[in-house]
Order: structure tokens, then C-alpha cells, then sequence
């Protein structure tokens, strides 16, 4: 089968997080079982890139920007445009990471032009939005890319609810995020050292990883605090909150890393903590559990449930003391480390290898030749 994913922006610095990696990750799966996948993304690079990685094609667009104010909304590449549109009729499926951005709609709208079977996976980027520029962008681009979709894959209930709160027909089925299984990575020797990873969005709760880290600090611990991302408006606020910390000296921003890197920074650390809000399926706690990196987050997470069923993540209501509780229980506690470790091994050997989802995507696949015979 000849497929393509689209994805809005692949760079160096993984700043467009999470889909990406879901992409790659789908497209390398797919790839090993013998499928023709190529995966088109805008790129900052100054001109096209192809290049081959892990059985599939990669092309990058350079990206091109309305206005810096909007963001990955107002970013836009029309040679990728160009190059979807002379090479749609030659693919089986076009699956595209869906946002409200100028990449990503224009590719949906090729494929339904086309007639080309249309897969589309929002990772909880489309939802009910109150920004008065989303009632246009639905109305054009959403509305129609929903319904022309022989499916639309969700992460969670609530993204189900949020999809069908736009069009009421959409077919949606559930999907999870996947990662490989593999051994899990040795826990003993390594730095104390705690760790986020994730952009500096006010989504995230950079800020409140430095606030909790300095509380920590005020209690004793000895550990160290390390933030990994690139900044995307709360990069004074972490600044401002390091300086205010007891002793900013033990308290770091590195700034962005190469995704290639992630997997490294986490097997070194003891523990991984993502305070964020209204976090659907972050794939950095699956490498965190594939890493087995201890993991505390806060109850908004999307799967905060499944984390609590097989205590595979300290889930906190994300307060401040609380996110600080369950680190410190963890640096504590050698049993605590190792229940987490124990529950994020269950959870994704039982619900998030890479090969169910494929499996799950390829079905999906298949029940849209049986639609179209």
C-alpha cells in the first residue's frame, strides 16, 4: 500500500512535539511491514529536502509564515502543497496530522479533491475552539476535511465529543499513541536529576516546574532540575522563576533538543515530571515509560485514568506541593521507582506497543478498500 502522512513542522529542536513523533513513529511501522509511506512536513530548511530513515521517504517544505503572532496557525508551505497535489493520484491513502494551521488543511483538501481515501488524526489539536478566527477556518477547511474523512482517529473520549461537536457525522474510531516495546533500561546509577521535557507553552506549566523544584530545594532535597524545550511564551516566566528559586544554580534551561536525543536525556534522569493542562496523549510520557523513567503529571492528563489503574505515573491534582510530594516519594524510595517502572511496563506491553497500533491503523486501512470496492 502507498501511503502519506502529512504533519505540519519538522525541525531539529522537535518543536511541534508530539504529532511528529506519532507520525515518524507510525510511518517507521508501517515501513517494516512493507508498505510505500512517505512523510510530508513543513521544515525551516531554506529548500526541499528528501531524505530516507527507517524504511520511509521524508520530505520536508521550507515553511513560510503569515505572521509570527500566529504561530504553527499562520504557518504555510506551498511546496509541499505542490508536490502532495503532482503525486496524490499515485497513493492509497493520505493520512494527515491535522491542525488548524495552513499545512495540514490544504493537504486534507487535496486528497478530498482527489478522490484520495482520507485518513485524518488530530492528536486533540481540533477542538471546540472560542478563538474567533477558528469559526472561519471550520467552517472552510475543518467542517469539510471532517466529514470527507473515511475516518478520523481520536485519542480520547473527550476529543470523540469535541469532533462530533463540529460535525455531528463524523466517523471517528479510537486510537492510542504507540511506542516500542523493549527492555526496560536500568534505574540504578543514574544522576538525581529531574527532568521536564515539552515546549515552553503556558500549556505545559514550565513555570510550575521551577516553582516546584524550588520548593523541593526549600525542603532539602539535593537533587538537580532540568528543563528541556523550546521556548513558546514562558521562557521569561521560567527565567524570572530560576532566579527567584533558593539556588538557581541547581535549576536549568537547556533549551530545545534533537528528538534523537530525548531518549538519552531520559534513561539519565530519575524522574519525569509534565504538569500540564488539557494533555490529551503526550507521546514524552510514552518515552518516559519506554525509558523507565519514573513519571508524575497531573489528573487533566487524557489518560490519567489508565496511569492510576496500572500505577504507571504518579497523577497529582498539579499543585505545586502536590507535584513536589510525588517527586520527592519517588527520589525517596527505590519501591516507589520501581512500582511505577513495574506499571508503565504493563501498561504499554498491554495497550501502547507500536505493533497494536499499527495493526489498528492497517485495519482501519482495510475497512476503507472494503467502503471503496
Amino acid at each position: 500500500m502507498r501511503i502519506a502522512h502529512v504533519v505540519t513542522y519538522i525541525s531539529n529542536d522537535g518543536s511541534f512535539g508530539g504529532p511528529v513523533r506519532v507520525a515518524l513513529s507510525q510511518a517507521a511501522a508501517l515501513a517494516a511491514r512493507g508498505h510505500d509511506v512517505t512523510v510530508y512536513g513543513a521544515s525551516p530548511d531554506a529548500v526541499p529536502r528528501t531524505v530516507r530513515q527507517d524504511g520511509y521517504r521524508l520530505r520536508m517544505f521550507p515553511a513560510r509564515r503569515l505572521h509570527r503572532a500566529l504561530g504553527f496557525a499562520g504557518m504555510f508551505a506551498p511546496g509541499l502543497t505542490r508536490a502532495l497535489k503532482a503525486e496524490i493520484h499515485a497513493i492509497d491513502v493520505v493520512h494527515v496530522h491535522l491542525a488548524r494551521d495552513l499545512v495540514t488543511l490544504p493537504a486534507a483538501r487535496a486528497a478530498r479533491k482527489a478522490g484520495v481515501r482520507l485518513i485524518v488524526q488530530p492528536h486533540g489539536m481540533i477542538d471546540r475552539s472560542t478563538n474567533p478566527l477558528a469559526v472561519p477556518v471550520d467552517a472552510w477547511e475543518v467542517r469539510p476535511a471532517l466529514r470527507a474523512a473515511s475516518t478520523v482517529l481520536t485519542l480520547t473520549d473527550q476529543e470523540q465529543r469535541d469532533i462530533r461537536a463540529i460535525v455531528p457525522t463524523a466517523r471517528v474510531r479510537s486510537i492510542g499513541n504507540g511506542i516500542v516495546v523493549a527492555d526496560v533500561p536500568d534505574y540504578e546509577g543514574r544522576a538525581n536529576e529531574v527532568l521536564f521535557l515539552a515546549r515552553l507553552h503556558p500549556r505545559k506549566r514550565a513555570v510550575a516546574f521551577v516553582e516546584m523544584a524550588s520548593e523541593l530545594i526549600a525542603r532539602g532535597e539535593t537533587a538537580t532540575f532540568t528543563l528541556a524545550g523550546p521556548d513558546e511564551g514562558d521562557g521569561e516566566g521560567v527565567r524570572a522563576a530560576i532566579r527567584r528559586s533558593p539556588a538557581p544554580e541547581r535549576i536549568r534551561w537547556i533549551g530545545p533538543v534533537d528528538p534523537a536525543l530525548t531518549d538519552a536525556l531520559l534513561r539519565r534522569v530519575r524522574v519525569f515530571v509534565l504538569p500540564s493542562t488539557g494533555e490529551i496523549f503526550p507521546m514524552a510520557i510514552l518515552e518516559a515509560f519506554a525509558a523507565g523513567t519514573p513519571v508524575v503529571t497531573t489528573d487533566s492528563l487524557g489518560i490519567a485514568a489508565a496511569c492510576r489503574g496500572y500505577d504507571a505515573a504518579a497523577v497529582t491534582d498539579g499543585s505545586i506541593s502536590a507535584l513536589a510530594d510525588a517527586v520527592s516519594a519517588v527520589l525517596a524510595s527505590s519501591e516507589r521507582a520501581h512500582e511505577l517502572r513495574t506499571g508503565a511496563r504493563t501498561y504499554v506491553t498491554e495497550e501502547l506497543g507500536i505493533d497494536r497500533v499499527v495493526a489498528e491503523l492497517l485495519d482501519t486501512y482495510g475497512a476503507i478498500e472494503e467502503l471503496s470496492t
